[in-house]
């Protein structure tokens, strides 16, 4: 009959995994800044003091998410002014609604799947105004 190895001190017991002021895991509150958009992004940022990953994720979510949805309801009031006047401009408005629609999906998807992966979704264009909006308050 074989022998077991005896366990050495140096056997490291698992820790667990520090906790935001949210009472969450960093990547538990990144995934949860992400979920809901620019919505869930605020409540992120604005209820977590102290982890500044957490908060950087948030302001992504926020400032991303914001100018995305910000840029589609300035497209349905293309095809809005459209209606009264041209339906070519209401066709524009319209599609320009849904690529915006398909492009916000698109990150939303991504930036999960990246946190849910350990890694980091970094969006083009909003660089200094995330790390700025992320710092502790």
């Amino acid at each position: 009959m074989a022998k077991l190895p005896a366990q050495s001190s140096a056997v490291r017991t698992p820790t667990a995994p520090e906790r935001t002021s949210l009472g969450l895991t960093s990547r538990q509150a990144a995934l949860l800044a992400y979920s809901a958009g620019w919505i869930s992004g605020v409540l992120v940022l604005w209820l977590e003091a102290r982890d500044r990953p957490s908060r950087w994720h948030a302001a992504q979510s926020v400032l991303g998410f914001g100018v995305l949805s910000l840029l589609g309801v300035a497209t349905l009031g293309v095809a809005a002014v459209g209606l009264l006047s041209s339906l070519a401009l209401f066709r524009v408005g319209v599609w320009a609604t849904q690529f915006i629609v398909v492009v916000g999906f698109g990150f939303w998807a991504w930036s999960l799947a990246r946190v849910a992966l350990g890694g980091t979704p970094r969006w083009p264009l909003l660089g200094d105004r995330v790390d700025r909006l992320a710092e502790p308050h």
